[in-house]
């Protein structure tokens, strides 16, 4: 399900792209995205199982700290990266956040190191490096605020598959979404009014905005929360980083764009890392 998901998300990037190139800024595309997401998952679920939309009083305070570090924070510093350095510096920084969760399952819960996993990390990271550093045209491009972005990037994404996982012991994926969506949504639109985000788009654009809600937005994040259902968030970090290899890949089927054989060498390396984790015997 994870892979299944970082694969979607691979593939919308050329969506994004393609919005991108119509002007559309990034900071108008989250918001939308985020707004369309929580109103089209709380209309289904409404519909077909308003149980899932039951929350208590005191489950609230859990959905503001989610929403707003987790789903929220996710989106700004990734943006804030893109803004200060470039797309694949952002992907690369961000997907250091396997690193960062393993760190805080051996700090904080006392995780003993599986060489299996440790392996898969490096295997993961060295290969997203070769992705980023093989495009001779592109790269690596780190300033202060850059690469100080791109860590709080990682961090926030860490904090939201582990603070996710803890709430999946209480919450159906669903419902974890649905309020992660709406309050993240929420928090957007202090920076940027949702009118003022939807304005001036030509009916195009709208297909592109439907299209990354629904098949980038709520179903490859509901199938993400499924899978760490069944997993440790280290593994489904790793599993994760299966999107770069994945947007490569299509930007040259469908983009023509010229993938170095460096690249190739990290994408093989991030399969491999993949499949490591999840066929090495783990205690």
């Amino acid at each position: 399900m994870i892979a299944l998901a970082a694969t979607m998300w691979g593939v919308a990037g050329t969506a994004a792209k393609y919005l991108f190139n119509q002007r559309v800024s990034p900071f108008e595309l989250v918001e939308i995205r985020l707004v369309l997401s929580f109103v089209f998952l709380f209309l289904y679920l409404a519909a077909v199982n308003r149980p899932l939309l039951k929350i208590s009083f005191a489950d609230i305070p859990y959905f503001l700290v989610f929403g707003c570090f987790g789903v929220g924070m996710v989106q700004f510093t990734y943006l804030f990266t893109i803004s200060q350095t470039n797309v694949a510096t952002a992907v690369f920084l961000q997907y250091l956040a396997p690193i960062l969760a393993a760190l805080y399952g051996m700090v904080f819960l006392r995780e003993r190191p599986d060489i299996f996993r440790v392996l898969s990390l490096l295997l993961a990271v060295g290969g997203g490096f070769f992705i980023v550093r093989g495009n001779p045209g592109g790269g690596l491009a780190v300033n202060p605020a850059g690469l100080a972005g791109g860590l709080a990037s990682a961090l926030a994404f860490a904090f939201y598959m582990i603070y996710g996982k803890k709430g999946l012991a209480r919450f159906n994926s669903w419902t974890l979404l649905v309020y992660g969506f709406g309050v993240g949504a929420l928090a957007w639109s202090l920076y940027m009014p949702p009118w003022q985000a939807a304005a001036g788009h030509s009916a195009m654009n709208w297909l592109f905005f439907l299209y990354i809600t629904i098949f980038a937005t709520v179903i490859p994040f509901g199938l993400f929360f499924k899978g760490l259902n069944f997993l440790h968030p280290v593994i489904a970090g790793i599993i994760s980083t299966l999107e770069p290899v994945i947007a490569a890949f299509v930007a040259w089927v469908i983009l023509h764009e010229t993938l170095f054989p460096l690249q190739v060498l990290g994408c093989a390396m991030v399969c491999a890392a993949v499949i490591l984790v999840q066929t090495a015997p783990h205690r």
